[in-house]
């Protein structure tokens, strides 16, 4: 019988995590010794324990007697008949907790213990006939990662496990070649007008709205994004005495006080904290854009995400408003890596084209009806706001000199990396 997850701990490895992770919960009390008893549902505490070792690779390790050692493809795999278990080290900056769940994806079956916490992350599960266990420790710039596979009869106790990782000696580690970061699964969306497209998470309970080219979704305990948000901000100065609570009224501002100041009043994020700037002034045609990694909260639980923010002076709007643009992902601080991977490639697969296309034609039948169309704020504004939705697109494609020469002649924006001749 194979050791658990020999070819797993190996797949997680190479894959590697992505994100920013932070473990919570309760250690278990300190290692003892073991001995396996197969007559019972828990594999036997005692003290008869002997050292094995691998001189090749100079490594030696504690293990309850009747256990023997080899060597494959740097991991260390122990066994005793039916009992399998296995010892390796990693070298990796991922946490305890990133690798843990990682590996939890890849053994799937039904996990009926956990535990964690900064330092370290145990998990025992089942799997058919089987009794899987695991605990990953981070040690240095090393993970110690040690696990047992068992008749689903006999528990291995997550305290052996550590006991053994605590006893290992010498040996290799194992370096991650560059690998895809792991990644939820994703899904075509199109939305109800058909305007904007996107992939988004297959995952269940995910919940989408869209129109007009923007796209939006939100899983309360996963993670939430909007794609291509743009609303016209009244300014104090020119907005009306009755105007409605649905109509923001807000001071010009750049990208970095329009994230702190306007989001919250659009969306359920408290105090916004811009953590960094990832990119600045990424968008030649706003008066100020950036994008911001940042941190906030969301019904008092911390979140972390990344928008791109982008706002126009009211100069451009006849002064009665101001333009702001908002395109961001959002996953709750500690959870699963693997969401903010996906929604950043749902995010790079946002295609607004179609609205853009749609808008354009109606432009030119206003234009066809009236020559003074064009001059009128609301025609300015949405030729405006087809080269931006155009420039978000080319920039999250990886096009880094987004520009193009249709403002030159005032004509409908190229795709990314082209020009009117």
């Amino acid at each position: 019988m194979r050791p658990i997850a020999l070819a797993a701990v190996l797949t997680v490895v190479a894959a590697g995590c992505g994100g920013d992770q932070r473990d919570g919960g309760a250690s278990a009390g300190p290692p003892r010794g073991a001995q396996l008893d197969t007559t019972g549902k828990e594999a036997a505490l005692g003290a008869s324990t002997v050292t094995l070792r691998h001189r090749p690779t100079g490594f030696s390790i504690k293990a309850p007697s009747g256990f023997t050692l080899a060597f494959r493809k740097g991991v260390y795999v122990l066994k005793n008949g039916r009992l399998a278990m296995s010892f390796s080290r990693s070298v990796t900056d991922v946490t305890p907790g990133q690798f843990g769940n990682a590996l939890l994806r890849q053994l799937g079956g039904n996990a009926v213990a956990r535990e964690a916490n900064p330092r370290e992350f145990g998990a025992r599960l089942d799997r058919g006939q089987r009794r899987e266990a695991f605990v990953v420790v981070r040690d240095g710039e090393l993970l110690a990662v040690t696990t047992s596979s068992s008749p689903i009869s006999v528990s291995v106790p997550l305290r052996v496990l550590r006991q053994a990782a605590a006893s290992a000696r010498g040996g290799v580690a194992l370096r991650a070649p560059k690998g895809r970061p792991v990644s939820i699964p994703l899904q075509p969306y199109t939305t109800p007008d058909g305007l904007g497209k996107a992939l988004v998470p297959a995952e269940p309970g995910w919940q989408f709205v869209g129109g007009n080219g923007i796209v939006q979704g939100a899983r309360a305990d996963r993670g939430s994004f909007v794609y291509g948000a743009g609303i016209n901000i009244l300014t104090p100065e020119r907005a009306p005495a009755d105007t409605p609570p649905s109509i923001i009224v807000h001071r010009f501002v750049n990208a970095a006080n329009a994230l702190r100041e306007v989001i919250p009043k659009l969306y359920g994020a408290r105090g916004i904290r811009i953590a960094k700037v990832l990119l600045d002034r990424p968008f030649p045609t706003f008066s100020s854009s950036a994008v911001f990694l940042y941190d906030y909260q969301v019904n008092g639980r911390p979140w972390t995400g990344v928008a791109l923010v982008a706002t126009d002076t009211p100069a451009n709007y006849g002064g009665l408003a101001w333009f702001f643009y908002y395109s961001a992902i959002g996953v709750p601080r500690g959870t699963d890596p693997a969401v903010g991977v996906g929604l950043l490639r749902s995010w790079r697969s946002w295609d607004p084209s179609q609205a853009i296309n749609a808008r354009y034609q109606r432009m030119r039948q206003l234009l066809k009806e009236t020559n003074e169309i064009w001059r009128q704020t609301n025609e300015y504004r949405a030729r405006a706001a087809d080269r931006q939705s155009r420039d978000v697109g080319c920039l999250l494609l990886g096009y880094y000199y987004i520009e193009d020469n249709s403002r030159r002649y005032d004509l409908p924006p190229l795709p990314c990396g082209q020009e009117y001749g």
